[in-house]
């Protein structure tokens, strides 16, 4: 069972009623539906706090203890009339005596015996009514059932599943054992067992909450152990189980508080202490001196990586398309200059092209040199010297090879015309 876990839906509309004490106050309760186990617990912790506080509770056992005394009286007189009955008596007066003495006994304890028997029974239909009050849905039909089972059926059965012959008279054991099952249609058979383990294991202090809050919590978890069900009440239970659903020591509770605890924590309170705490209320002011210095080391970490930070900007950064091996930096790229030519720029021209000293249209003089917009000379342009004679060249050898086809071509139809011809005088 894990209370901060909210398995069911929540109420829509959170229906109250007003309920008088036995001080004459009026308390207002919330009538219980749906919700998570957590609240359901709660709720039953509630409806037992205000069955205490109409003082249902002390009545009901004012009444019982009442009753008893009565049968006791009762059994006595029986008894001693059957001493009586035995020994005989030898004076008549005597024995006239006792016997109006007996009669006065018997009645009063008889009379006692009845008004104890009607305030109890009124004490404990009380009891039932506020526990049917305060419920609404589909766990008012789970006690309705629980109840009709209990106390008219032929034979009814309580939490630990023995059956027993016969309706069950209305009283403060049976109402406890009708609490218990129904508390096992929302908890398992073993719930306290589970709470215990949850607390001892599976809780460490979290981060947001405050050492006085995770104290709190832990203390409250604990006092649930007391209302869940338990498995030594249960079928499975043997001989040497012992029950679960009893609450921590405050020893116990503040080592576990402890162990709750970062391990940093532990330290610093094992640096200080001797002797394992006493309690959580003893432990709560001494954890948070040890929270209040905590808070101020992280605080001083938090600052030194922010320098650290701020003077090493780069630091953090990912090195994508660095070296592995080393710590190689790229050489920065260079400004792109803008290029400027003097001449084109005073004579006239392109002159963010090029710079002056690559200038080809004028010379250092600011004359033309008659490269720019004309056909360059073979002076400038030696791949070009001998381009006319290498054309004819060209032209001549493309010529030559052109005839050279011809020829081959007609010697060809030459050959096949005699080798037809010799062919055909062969045949003849």
């Amino acid at each position: 069972y894990v209370p901060p876990t909210d398995l069911l839906p929540a109420t829509s509309k959170i229906e109250t009623i007003k309920i008088k004490v036995s001080d004459g106050s009026t308390v207002n309760m919330k009538i219980f539906s749906v919700g998570s186990p957590e609240e359901y617990l709660s709720h039953i912790v509630a409806v037992l706090h205000l069955i205490e506080r109409k003082g249902l509770r002390e009545q009901s056992k004012t009444f019982y203890g009442e009753m008893r005394n009565a049968t006791a009286a009762l059994q006595a007189l029986q008894k001693r009339k059957a001493l009586e009955s035995k020994d005989g008596a030898d004076d008549e007066q005597s024995e006239e005596e006792l016997s109006e003495a007996d009669k006065v006994e018997l009645t009063q304890s008889q009379g006692i015996f009845k008004d104890s028997k009607s305030k109890y029974v009124k004490a404990i239909e009380a009891t039932y009514e506020v526990m049917r009050t305060l419920l609404a849905g589909d766990p008012l039909t789970q006690w309705d059932r629980i109840v009709k089972e209990m106390h008219e059926g032929d034979s009814w059965a309580g939490p630990d599943g023995k059956e027993h012959k016969g309706s069950r008279l209305k009283c403060t054991k049976a109402f406890s054992d009708c609490l218990e099952l129904h508390k096992l249609t929302v908890f398992s058979p073993d719930a306290a067992e589970r709470q215990r383990y949850y607390i001892q294991q599976g809780i460490r202090k979290p981060q947001r909450a405050s050492v006085r809050q995770f104290i709190q919590r832990m203390q409250q978890l604990s006092g649930y152990l007391e209302f869940l069900p338990t498995l030594k009440n249960s079928s499975r239970a043997v001989a040497t189980t012992k029950k679960g659903n009893v609450p921590f020591e405050a020893a116990d509770l503040a080592s576990v508080i402890l162990a709750a605890l970062p391990l940093s924590w532990q330290n610093q309170y094992n640096l200080t202490h001797s002797t394992v705490p006493e309690s959580p209320r003893v432990l709560t002011p001494e954890l948070e001196n040890i929270e209040r210095v905590m808070k101020e080391r992280d605080g001083d970490k938090h600052k030194s990586k922010d320098k650290a930070a701020v003077a090493s900007p780069t630091k953090g950064k990912s090195n994508k398309g660095s070296p592995k091996g080393g710590s190689f930096k790229t050489a920065p790229k260079k400004a792109k200059t803008e290029k400027y030519c003097q001449r084109c720029k005073t004579h006239g021209g392109a002159h963010n092209t090029h710079n002056t000293s690559e200038c080809r249209r004028y010379d250092k003089d600011g004359k033309p040199t008659g490269q720019f917009g004309s056909k360059s000379s073979e002076k400038h342009k030696p791949f070009k010297k001998g381009g006319e004679k290498g054309l004819a060249y060209m032209t001549s050898m493309l010529e030559a090879i052109a005839k050279g086809q011809k020829k081959a071509a007609k010697g060809k139809k030459r050959k096949k015309r005699t080798y037809d011809s010799s062919s055909d005088s062969d045949s003849e």
